[in-house]
């Protein structure tokens, strides 16, 4: 969930999660605790490109949210993985920041590489594809049991969530979220990622990380944590 500004800029961290694990509510969080406490933070979103004003060269969207969302969503699954992790790489790199700055990405390429992997995008392709992005200094896995998901959603799951089921019923949203699930674990394994548990409290959440991102920095925890 982080990543220090250089020169060129590469994420010092990013989060990752299924859908519902709370990775914007703890990644807005975080750069709040950070920010109080003398850091210079900011959280990263993909879709604050659709900002023409820091991001011109992506004034081709429209700048409403909710209609880049839905296009995404419709697209064919290599054109909307492409799309999605343009849009994520170029949040990063395309916006000005200062040295030293902690960068806190809410949702990293691997989220988006799973779901994809999830409606039989092919692997290898998907990993290569997703290897060309910035790298991040820490990667944090808010791990959720798709029941868990299911219940935070409170009826508000999109089709994109529920493996294209326009009904959005439960069954499909659990399938789907199952594979998710299961991509993000073995590449937590392989790749060491920090796995927390998103049923904790995000002030606790937010209480753990704290150290850890500041120690990537450099910093201290002074009384942020």
């Amino acid at each position: 969930v982080l990543r220090l500004a250089e020169r060129v800029p590469r994420p010092g961290g990013a989060g990752g999660g299924a859908d519902g694990a709370g990775k914007s509510t703890v990644t807005a969080l975080l750069a709040e605790r950070l920010t109080a406490a003398g850091h210079a933070a900011a959280r990263v979103d993909r879709w604050d490109i659709a900002d023409a004003v820091r991001y011109p060269t992506a004034s081709c969207l429209t700048g409403d949210v909710a209609v880049a969302r839905r296009c995404a969503a419709l697209m064919p699954g290599v054109p909307r993985l492409l799309f999605l992790l343009w849009a994520s790489a170029l949040a990063l790199t395309g916006r000005p920041a200062g040295t030293g700055e902690i960068l806190l990405l809410d949702g990293h390429w691997q989220k988006h590489a799973a779901s994809e992997i999830a409606y039989g995008a092919d692997v290898s392709w998907v990993e290569a594809v997703g290897a060309g992005l910035p790298a991040a200094d820490l990667t944090v896995h808010l791990r959720i049991d798709p029941e868990d998901a299911w219940a935070r959603k409170d009826g508000r799951a999109v089709p994109f969530e529920c493996g294209m089921d326009l009904s959005c019923s439960r069954e499909s949203f659990l399938a789907h979220q199952r594979s998710i699930a299961a991509t993000l674990d073995r590449g937590a394994a392989r790749d060491g990622w920090l796995v927390l548990d998103a049923r904790t409290p995000p002030e606790r959440l937010v209480a753990r990380l704290v150290p850890r991102v500041l120690a990537l920095t450099g910093a201290e925890a002074r009384d942020s944590a």
